[in-house]
């Protein structure tokens, strides 16, 4: 959701993006943003906790939002723990 400032307020909010059900629980989702890309623009990016797999292995994804400069690009994985040994969301912090 995205709330746009109206210099004395904010405007009604407006979904940018749906997940689909079954997806994206913001329970395992820790936010921040940045420059990812070096283009000037915030992005947004978003370290997300699959929990532990059936081989006992944690796994977390990285999932980047490039922004566009009105409006963010829909997410791309920049990082997933599955393709090394295990990576705990838990115990994760962004900086």
């Amino acid at each position: 959701w995205t709330f746009v400032s109206t210099g004395a307020g904010f405007g009604n909010p407006l979904r940018k993006w749906d997940s689909g059900s079954d997806s994206w629980n913001t329970d395992a989702s820790k936010l921040t943003s940045g420059d990812f890309d070096g283009d000037g623009k915030t992005d947004i990016g978003v370290l997300y906790g699959y929990g532990q797999q059936d081989d006992g292995t944690n796994r977390t994804g990285l999932w980047k939002f490039t922004s566009t400069g009105p409006a963010f690009n829909n997410p791309t994985l920049a990082f997933d723990s599955a393709n090394f040994t295990s990576w705990n969301w838990e115990n994760s912090k962004l900086a």
